[in-house]
């Protein structure tokens, strides 16, 4: 039965984390929802639905506590708990007979999760269990324990003497707003939340002031009392847990530096956002922040008496940065590219994802950004934000540096202080689950934990630091994020290890084995194949993969709403025999043999997740001359020491950076290269490469918002057919390509044979608007159990020209060939969905005019209606003041035509609104008239 990225067993089950998402998506279509009408970020939203869970019929499987029941969309696995769910970052899933069927849809109660999936075989399930994405299969892990290493190279990097969380020249007084817990509708919700922040002015400073917002993530937003029924506002007696007031070192330290902080609260999206949410709240979270930057717009305009004068001409709006935890970490990430559809954006120069989830697989242009990875993260474990850097470092040939921070010893909660235990005392906690875990566990004998305190601090440090870099221009902090590794004194002995990605300018990248290329060689006894994500994803790939997915690899995590989609490309190298190693070379061009501009040679690299050694490498650099120069990577950096792991919390297996320092490479012309040469000695494990460039002194690059088209899905919904056919699904840009972009489309979660699993990029030509992909159909002459079958289709990591935009759309598949109950009795098939037309022609068809006959009535005469636009032969919905609907069928040239006469006698007088709407082709119309006496 499993087809999905991931095969998860109970011992998900025995995670007691606090605070993790419940939620989801819900991508089979048990979500109705209308789309929105706003212009993308800015900040007007549109009441888009409500969620409903529809499970007609009779079971077909059931325990206890749980059933499987045919639906519209295929079978509704539903499971319903005797306690609510907690609030995590991470993803809840159905496991049925043990392997994982998708995210779940939560009630507003938390108490039931229901996936809808078109897998035939859940209709015999024999069990129906909770667990969460992320969670590494401990029954296919083969790794053996790892103890932490303690040897540091022997040219380890000096600490710096500044410490960014030092107070700075400024008193910090307070500016706090609070408009209410439903003051704002939440984009996509159809529901309302709260606009309150906590917000910190440097007093007497003078001018505009840099802005700083920070987002927290997912955890509990209702303890105690007793539950509102609709998750929202919190309830009688229920405390509103301030997560907001989470970061408040940080927020004190770069407002006494001339900052202003605003800290924003979001407890009514992580309230609801499993239950009316396609994407894990991103969206949403995003529309937040560029929400209350419009408000403080106004404010700073003083147009917002709502607000504190302290804010009356005092905020730089083009002088932005964001931090974001957990789940704001994605929704950070968001509000940066729905900036970028804004007509007039805010100035959104720097990102710091904290301990991020990742569900969308996004890429972010022209902006400086550093992602924080706790390795003892207990949430959100797989540390899938890495892929934030890995998608963006080369996706867009930017000019910004990104940093890759690796904290060990942190969990997922302790970086604010709301979430910790001795720090506040309702629903907070440590996230992660075994404290006794050798490794992670708060309680081994030599763990590699930091305490809370110890833990906040660095959080506080990598947050004051960034945006002091940043947005201050402090160039004292940049050695915390170029990766030079030299972080604070102040920090003692924490351990903190930074890739970086330099802007793309000044790096010159001699080889970023990302596709295969003849020119590289090896000798000895190793092979080396280009590479890319793990194995036993969904669709078929094209390059081996580089790991397992039973390991915990960041860099290959499979992302749930971009699975199949492949994820940083690499160079694998393994030794065939253990005595004797072998060599890969790297040519290099004579024209690009001239290192001298350069600092430093920079490689990525790691064991890969068989080794069972360090990867104890070693470069050499050959002149033109024949003269070679040879620097062991152990001797300035440990990017290739395994990490620390144990049977039950495996050691992670993620690239990181080695910089060698050229002037290292004695006896040779550094102004005449030819070839860099990566030995793999005797007795070594498997190594993956990646990232082989030449990095001069780093700088911050030349940030930016530029504005690229954004790229939807649009949804599609046809007749199953009788044979094998191709449907076409439209990958649409929100304006013409200006330069050569590609995203990934993928529709991999396909598991009944109707559709074939598909993943493939989509490249758009400068003009181009609109391309059509192709999904194979399997049709039959057998009927089923649903009237429609639905399959998510998503688009990810965007290159080039464009950036994503609404990412998440349906594959609709109608029953053509009748449909039966369980019993076997004959039930209506679902409306005629008609003779689909052109993909793309219907994506980006506008609403059509209704001709409406007479345009003025008596009440109770007949009304004429007609309207085009419609697919031939399918149904049309037509109401009056959305009332009550009539369904008529459209012609051959889509056309429909409808006298009606009841609901006319019913109106008052006055104007009326006609709307029609096509079952298949969701083409809309609309028409008015006018009733007299």
């Amino acid at each position: 039965m499993n087809r999905s990225p991931r095969r998860r067993s109970t011992i998900a089950l025995q995670i007691a984390c606090s605070t993790l998402i419940a939620g989801a998506l819900a991508v089979s279509g048990t979500i109705a929802a209308l789309p929105a009408t706003a212009e993308p970020g800015d900040g007007s939203t549109t009441a888009t639905g409500t969620t409903t869970i529809t499970t007609p019929g009779m079971p077909v499987a059931q325990g206890d506590d749980w059933t499987v029941t045919p639906t519209d969309g295929g079978y509704a696995v539903v499971l319903t708990l005797a306690d609510p769910l907690p609030l995590r970052a991470a993803a809840p899933v159905l496991l049925v007979d043990g392997t994982d069927i998708g995210v779940a849809q939560t009630s507003l109660d938390q108490r039931q999760l229901t996936v809808t999936t078109t897998d035939p075989a859940v209709a015999d399930a024999r069990s129906v269990e909770l667990g969460w994405t992320g969670e590494t299969d401990l029954q296919g892990n083969r790794q053996a324990a790892t103890a932490p290493q303690t040897v540091a190279p022997s040219d380890a990097p000096t600490p710096l003497t500044d410490d960014p969380a030092a107070a700075g020249q400024y008193a910090v007084t307070r500016a706090d707003y609070d408009l209410g817990n439903e003051a704002e509708t939440i984009k996509g919700f159809g529901r309302k939340g709260e606009m309150r922040a906590a917000v910190f002015v440097p007093k007497d400073a003078p001018g505009k002031r840099p802005v700083v917002v920070f987002l927290h993530g997912r955890h509990e937003a209702c303890y105690g009392g007793t539950d509102n029924p609709k998750a929202w506002p919190c309830g009688k007696g229920q405390t509103d847990i301030p997560s907001y007031l989470g970061y408040n070192a940080a927020a004190t330290a770069l407002a006494s530096h001339g900052n202003v902080v605003v800290s924003i609260s979001a407890n009514a999206i992580n309230a609801l956002d499993g239950s009316y949410s396609d994407d894990g709240g991103a969206v949403a979270r995003g529309q937040l922040v560029l929400d209350h930057l419009s408000l403080l717009q106004r404010a700073d305009a003083g147009q917002e008496p709502r607000l504190s004068p302290l804010l009356t001409g005092k905020l730089d709006l083009q002088d932005v940065g964001l931090m974001g935890h957990s789940r704001g970490g994605d929704g950070v990430v968001r509000a940066a590219l729905l900036n970028t559809q804004r007509t007039n954006p805010f100035g959104i120069r720097a990102v710091l994802p904290l301990a991020p989830t990742d569900f969308g697989r996004m890429t972010l242009p022209d902006t400086d950004t550093a992602v924080v990875l706790p390795y003892c993260d207990g949430d959100v474990s797989d540390l899938q934000g890495q892929h934030f850097y890995d998608d963006s470092r080369t996706a867009f040939g930017d000019d910004v540096l990104r940093s890759s921070v690796l904290v060990m010893g942190a969990n997922h909660n302790f970086f604010n202080t709301t979430w910790t235990p001795g720090k506040y005392a309702k629903a907070s906690s440590d996230d992660w689950y075994d404290e006794s875990d050798a490794v992670c566990g708060a309680k081994a004998k030599r763990t590699t934990r930091l305490s809370s305190d110890q833990q906040y601090a660095v959080g506080t440090s990598l947050i004051s630091g960034f945006f002091r870099l940043t947005l201050d221009g402090e160039q004292q902090f940049l050695p915390m994020f170029d990766g030079t590794n030299r972080q604070p004194a102040a920090l003692g002995t924490a351990d903190i290890r930074v890739s970086a990605s330099q802007p793309g300018a000044s790096r010159r990248d001699l080889a970023l084995f990302d596709v295969a290329n003849p020119a590289i060689t090896t000798t000895g006894a190793l092979t080396a194949k280009t590479c890319a994500s793990t194995d036993d994803l969904p669709a078929k790939q094209i390059l081996p993969a580089c790991v397992s997915i039973t390991s915990n690899a960041p860099d290959y995590t499979p992302a749930y709403l971009a699975s199949s989609v492949p994820a940083t490309p690499a160079l694998h190298v393994s030794p065939t025999k253990a005595a004797t190693g072998g060599q890969v070379h790297v040519p290099v061009a004579p024209a690009a043999g001239d290192f001298t501009a350069f600092q430093a040679l920079s490689l990525r690299l790691t064991p890969d997740d068989t080794a069972t050694t360090n990867a104890d490498v070693s470069i050499t650099l050959r002149d033109a001359t024949g003269a070679v120069a040879t620097r062991r990577v152990a001797d300035t950096s440990r990017a290739g020491q395994l990490l620390p792991g144990t049977r039950m919390a495996p050691r992670k297996t993620i690239l990181q950076q080695a910089r060698i320092p050229l002037d290292a490479f004695a006896g040779i012309d550094l102004t005449s290269v030819r070839e860099v040469t990566i030995d793999v000695p005797q007795k070594n494990g498997g190594v993956l490469l990646s990232d082989l460039s030449l990095v001069p002194a780093a700088t911050l690059g030349a940030p930016a918002v530029t504005k690229r088209p954004a790229a939807r899905i649009a949804d599609r919904f046809v007749d199953e057919g009788r044979t094998r056919t191709v449907v076409r699904a439209a990958v649409v840009l929100s304006r013409p390509a200006e330069q050569a972009t590609t995203v990934y489309f993928d529709l991999d979660q396909a598991y009944d044979g109707r559709i074939r699993p598909a993943v493939q990029p989509v490249t758009f030509q400068p003009g181009e608007v609109c391309r059509a992909v192709a999904v194979s159909v399997n049709g039959d002459r057998t009927p089923s159990f649903s009237r429609t079958s639905d399959y998510a289709m998503t688009l990810s990591n965007t290159r080039g020209g464009s950036v994503i935009g609404d990412s998440v759309g349906t594959m609709r598949i109608r029953e053509d060939d009748g449909v039966r109950s369980v019993n076997g009795r004959a039930t209506a098939s679902a409306p005629a969905v008609g003779a689909p037309g052109d993909a793309c022609a219907e994506a980006q068809a506008s609403s059509t005019a209704i001709a409406v006959t007479p345009t003025s009535s008596r009440k109770g005469a007949k009304v004429a209606i007609s309207a085009t636009g419609f697919r031939a032969g399918e149904s049309v919905t037509v109401s009056i003041d959305g009332g009550r609907a009539t369904r008529t069928t459209a012609d051959a040239d889509g056309k429909v035509r409808l006298k009606i006469t009841k609901a006319v006698a019913a109106l008052a007088p006055g104007t009326h609104v006609v709307h029609a709407r096509g079952y298949g082709s969701d083409q809309r119309a609309r028409g008015t008239f006018t009733t007299t006496k």
